[in-house]
């Protein structure tokens, strides 16, 4: 059964040849890179070619990788091979002293500052200097806040605006900071030198920047984001398909025939004919298809918009907060227009700078709730009886155990939902670590409001509690996530051993079952007893060597989970989050509250 092509513009080939930048106008470069950039789904017409990726063989090429630019045929190979989810400090540290210079101090006059170096490119890739584009304005309009509601404090003799509204404004635009230079920071070095060499076209800063792709889950993101799982894992791609005790339904199969998954076209070239069949050859279903499927079901039942909906609200009440608390001095002393005006901008621009840095963080939310939906997925294909499903539906069969190649397919599609846009997710923990410190300096702030070894006005301090109770609630959320997420090699590591000792208590009575034909009693071993007659028949010993076979797979299995726990497992800073690390955390907090409480008490009776 083949796929019908999906109606994606198919570009032709002549944007895919080499590109010399410095020869060709900039209009014909952006349309170069267009065609570079485009997917192409593969079609079973397409030609293939032998490939052999022979990068990770050759020896360290200092001129590859230190020249002054990047031609634009390379992005394509650039996206494919950036598989690994790494940090950069040094990108982090630079890009955000650039949108802190812009945001708060001098707006698009910084590029007066850096138009030599580090050049006008980024600038323009940065929207720090582009008329033509929304990203310009929107930017342009935070600095305009800063200024007009910020520095202007400083220059007024008389402002009603005070200084920790300022100071509010401001911390909303450092988190939106903080926020676009974790973005640059997962970025690889090649491709912030495309940045810094080239003016890039809208569709690589959306892609790179903007989250849409990720968020929506793209046909793109849905190849490329399993693709890169694939490569951290070096697992062979000629294993992902899965073989079903029944056939799905037909409804479920057309639904699985119906999922966008788009290829790389230079990537399509290089693989066998049937590598983009939905249905393999030998009956297999390709687990590309089957991963998107699922995560397909995920976002029509979770929209996104709901997201979205929610850090509006959220970031609207942070906005109007500083205002409605002085609304009685308002009634008494109105304010003037200029006044008013500069509150009004202080509002918009903290509204704009909190949903920058609000929707980072519910998304990361977001992304572990559809990590548990396709681990609980993957739980249940391995699921031989019938059992009441808590928290979703099985939209999937039971795979074959008896065959060692679906196992492994199976492995492989657990350690891809573990990982899962892990080159997102990085990002998103990156930014978690940041708004971890800013916590404990919440926590550290409240015990000297207790002990009473600062002072602080009431008005500052509703904003800090606000502010603190706001982030305390994310990061608890983000953190009790992640151990749940870490409970689940415990439970697929028993799923795995239950499915194991099915195995084994056949292999015990054998002759039982194959010679003497006895029907066992309990009724999974039934099943499994009926797959290996019609797997291999009934010869006791062929048996055995079957069973031990699918003993040494699932034995592989628990292996590679107990690797994961290892060194695939959820840490911040390092230190592997648990359920009792947590309650750890949460009684020593209490104890130390309570007894600053006490302290407080006892020396206001003295």
């Amino acid at each position: 059964m083949h796929l019908k092509q999906s109606a994606v513009v198919v570009h032709n080939s002549q944007g895919d040849q080499s590109i010399q930048t410095e020869e060709q106008p900039l209009k014909k470069l952006r349309k170069s890179i267009k065609n570079i950039r485009s997917v192409k789904a593969f079609s079973p017409g397409s030609p293939t070619h032998e490939f052999v990726d022979t990068d990770e063989l050759q020896e360290y090429n200092p001129k590859k990788f230190e020249r002054g630019k990047m031609t634009f045929n390379e992005v394509n190979n650039e996206e494919l091979s950036r598989y690994k989810a790494d940090w950069y400090w040094t990108f982090f540290f630079e890009f955000l002293i650039y949108h802190i210079l812009f945001y708060i101090f001098f707006g698009p006059f910084i590029n007066l500052i850096f138009f030599k170096w580090p050049g006008m490119n980024l600038m323009r890739n940065m929207r720090f200097f582009s008329f033509k584009l929304f990203n310009f304005y929107q930017q342009t309009l935070l600095w305009v806040g800063s200024l007009m509601g910020g520095l202007y404090y400083f220059i007024a003799q008389d402002s009603v605006v005070t200084f920790t509204e300022i100071l509010f404004m401001w911390a909303a635009l450092f988190m939106r900071c903080v926020v676009i230079a974790a973005k640059y920071a997962t970025l690889s070095h090649q491709r912030i030198q495309l940045y810094k060499s080239e003016e890039l076209p809208e569709e690589i800063f959306n892609f790179d920047l903007m989250f849409a792709d990720w968020s929506f889950q793209s046909p793109k993101v849905l190849f490329l984001e399993q693709y890169r799982s694939m490569r951290r894992h070096e697992f062979e791609q000629s294993l992902y398909k899965f073989d079903f005790l029944i056939d799905p339904s037909d409804h479920t199969k057309n639904q699985i025939k119906n999922t966008q998954i788009c290829f790389y076209f230079e990537w399509t070239q290089k693989q066998p004919l049937n590598a983009s069949d939905l249905i393999q050859p030998d009956g297999a279903y390709n687990g590309f298809y089957i991963f998107g499927y699922l995560v397909d079901k995920y976002q029509k039942k979770h929209p996104i918009s709901n997201v979205h909906k929610a850090v509006l609200l959220q970031s609207l009440l942070l906005a109007i907060t500083p205002v409605f608390i002085r609304i009685p001095q308002f009634l008494d002393q109105p304010a003037s227009s200029v006044d008013s005006a500069r509150m009004f901008i202080n509002i918009l621009t903290s509204f704009v700078a909190f949903y920058g840095a609000l929707i980072f963080l519910l998304i990361g939310l977001y992304d572990f709730q559809r990590k548990f939906f396709l681990l609980d997925q993957c739980l249940y294909m391995l699921q031989a009886k019938k059992v009441s499903y808590a928290s979703n539906k099985k939209l999937l069969p039971t795979i074959n155990f008896n065959n060692s190649h679906t196992l492994q397919a199976w492995s492989m599609f657990r350690a891809i939902c573990f990982d899962y846009g892990q080159t997102y997710n990085i990002r998103t923990q990156g930014f978690y670590s940041i708004v971890f410190l800013g916590v404990m300096a919440f926590i550290v702030t409240s015990l000297c409001l207790i002990l009473d070894l600062v002072q602080m006005e009431l008005f500052t301090s509703i904003l800090l509690l606000e502010m603190a109770a706001l982030l305390i609630v994310y990061t608890s959320l983000y953190l009790y996530h992640g151990a749940g997420l870490n409970e689940y090699f415990d439970e697929f590591e028993t799923l795995l051993d239950d499915v194991k000792s099915i195995y084994l208590d056949i292999q015990r009575v054998r002759e039982k079952y194959f010679e003497e034909h006895l029907q066992p009693v309990n009724k999974i071993h039934k099943i499994f007893v009926n797959m290996l007659k019609d797997q291999v028949g009934e010869n006791t010993e062929v048996v055995k060597s079957y069973i031990e076979e699918i003993v040494s797979e699932l034995d592989d299995n628990i292996r590679l989970i107990n690797y994961d726990r290892r060194n695939n497992n959820f840490k911040l800073y390092g230190i592997t989050i648990t359920f009792n690390l947590l309650k750890s955390a949460l009684v020593a907090l209490s104890t130390i509250f309570s007894y600053a409480i006490q302290q407080r008490f006892q020396n206001g009776s003295v």
